[in-house]
């Protein structure tokens, strides 16, 4: 399976485990940097060791939660949509700049405990 399909696969998976009848809720910005930061939804991203796959976790996560975002708010207003997105983004700078403080905290603990 190419990097593509997987990714489609994970957006249809969490895409079924959404409740597209609800509406005209907005994304609350800490508990979304929350699940970025545990793997919420599962992503291709996940499986790799690179060093940056953390990262482009996040990013495939905030692809996936922003396209049903505009799937199930895709009767509301073109600001409203706007400023969801807009806090899908922010929610994905303030993970991924969690994860960078993460990963300088562990280079910088005492091995010798």
């Amino acid at each position: 399976m190419t990097p593509a399909d997987r990714f489609i696969k994970a957006y249809h998976e969490f895409k079924k485990s959404v409740d597209l009848t609800k509406d005209g809720i907005l994304p609350e910005l800490d508990n979304l940097v929350w699940y970025l930061l545990m793997g919420i939804p599962q992503v291709p991203a996940d499986e790799d060791s690179a060093m940056d796959a953390p990262f482009e976790a996040i990013d495939q996560r905030v692809a996936i939660l922003k396209a049903v975002f505009v799937e199930a708010n895709r009767e509301q207003s073109e600001d409203f949509i706007d400023r969801g997105l807009l806090i899908y983004d922010r929610a994905a700078r303030r993970a991924k700049f969690l994860l960078q403080e993460s990963d300088q905290d562990v280079e910088t603990e005492p091995t010798d405990l």
